[in-house]
């Protein structure tokens, strides 16, 4: 919506990777699954962990599993019929522990992948955690973009804040106890920087003519088309190409494939 009605984004391609989503859904298989012994194994029972990361293993950080799992896969080491995701194991722990320490992650295994993680390996793969890009702000998580000489300008009337807003206090990745930025201290001063700038029935300026038309339209260009092309197959093939060309390592090779598959799948 911000692109759209010409506003800059900042950062778009610093993306945290959680790498235990479960495949296709992208639904995420807690931290705690390996924390309370689950592990990964690639297609040939191995218990690859070891190698990556020989003194923590599967309880490496994130980043360190999520890079992990994705050589495996583009070494030809994956699962399934595509070779493109990894397993995680928790059918070797007592099924009363896993009914006990994880239900939801059985329940959500269940849904998603179809799997009874009592007795099989749940298919799980990097998936996007966390943006840390977005419309660019200050600390007042009022949106900013540029004059003609490049300072700042305010954009009067949107806050931004969350994976929306990217106030740079993140980095390229975000860590764990910074998620609390975007509740306890952003969502605090989006609040109070609203309190102070605006006050309940003062007059807006007049919506021009046709407002939101564009946007209605734009929607039921998709909604009504008959084109050939199912769209759920599309999306498959653009999840998929993602998912391998874009995700945890960006190598020049990698992106001028996935930006010819795209094209290749958007025309």
């Amino acid at each position: 919506m911000a692109l759209r009605a010409g506003i800059p984004m900042q950062d778009p391609e610093f993306i945290q990777f959680h790498p235990t989503g479960i495949y296709g859904s992208g639904c995420l298989m807690t931290e705690g699954c390996r924390g309370e012994g689950g592990i990964l194994r690639n297609a040939n029972g191995e218990r690859f962990m070891e190698r990556y990361a020989p003194t923590a293993k599967d309880l490496a950080s994130r980043d360190v599993v999520s890079r992990s799992m994705t050589m495996e896969i583009l070494e030809g080491r994956g699962v399934g019929p595509e070779a493109d995701h990894i397993y995680l194991h928790l059918n070797h722990l007592p099924a009363e522990t896993l009914m006990e320490r994880l239900p939801g992650i059985l329940e959500t295994a269940h849904i998603f992948a179809g799997v009874d993680g009592t007795k099989e390996p749940i298919p799980v793969i990097p998936t996007v955690h966390y943006n840390m890009g977005g419309i660019p702000t200050n600390y007042r998580t009022e949106s900013l973009t540029l004059n003609p000489d490049g300072s700042d300008k305010l954009i009067k009337g949107l806050l931004a804040s969350g994976e929306a807003g990217c106030a740079s206090v993140h980095g390229a990745n975000r860590l764990g106890a910074n998620s609390l930025l975007d509740l306890v201290i952003f969502g605090r001063a989006s609040a109070k920087a609203t309190a102070e700038d605006y006050k309940p029935g003062q007059t807006q300026k007049e919506l021009p003519a046709g407002a939101g038309e564009e946007a209605i339209a734009k929607l039921d260009r998709i909604r009504y088309s008959n084109g050939t092309e199912p769209t759920a197959r599309i999306r498959n093939q653009l999840q998929r190409t993602m998912q391998r060309n874009c995700a945890v390592f960006r190598k020049q090779d990698l992106l001028e494939e996935g930006c010819k598959k795209v094209t290749e799948i958007t025309t």
